[in-house]
């Protein structure tokens, strides 16, 4: 088995990663852009509103756009627990993937994988159950990569 640890940086670059273009183009545009149009609606509702609800709609438009905008600021924030590092030992064979953390063993049958994705620095396996394991591609050997090239949708 071979150690994992993953430091507080590299999580942080997977998870904007993964926030921002892992599920889809429309995603990543909705993501991207939503935010800021909004909140330039908002400002310009408010400068043409002629009506008290159109002023206090424009309101929330506004803070909704800045909210928005800043979510994967605001989860990066409010959620430290996602970033904490932990040391994990892992195994990577032809048949499945045995991870191992100082109080647990999992053992993960690549039937039970969803999507195996391969991004620019990691690799990234969804499961059925839709939770998500993130292997960095420099920790990897050359075999356990070609076991997850073979595995790729």
């Amino acid at each position: 088995m071979k150690k994992l640890k993953l430091s507080l940086s590299e999580k942080i670059v997977i998870f904007l990663n993964e926030y921002y273009f892992g599920y889809g183009a429309l995603y990543s545009i909705s993501r991207i852009i939503s935010g800021s149009l909004i909140f330039i609606i908002g400002l310009n509702l408010y400068a043409n509103g002629n009506t008290k609800f159109g002023i206090s709609y424009s309101g929330f438009l506004v803070i909704f756009g800045v909210y928005y905008t800043l979510k994967s600021l605001v989860i990066l924030l409010t959620k430290k627990s996602w970033f904490k590092s932990f040391d994990l030992d892992y195994s990577i064979t032809p048949e499945k993937i045995i991870i191992q953390s100082d109080k647990s063993k999992s053992e993960l049958d690549y039937s039970e994988l969803d999507k195996v994705l391969k991004r620019k620095a990691y690799f990234a396996l969804k499961t059925k159950s839709k939770q998500g394991i993130y292997l960095p591609i420099k920790n990897l050997e050359f075999e356990e990569m070609k076991i997850l090239n073979k595995l790729q949708n």
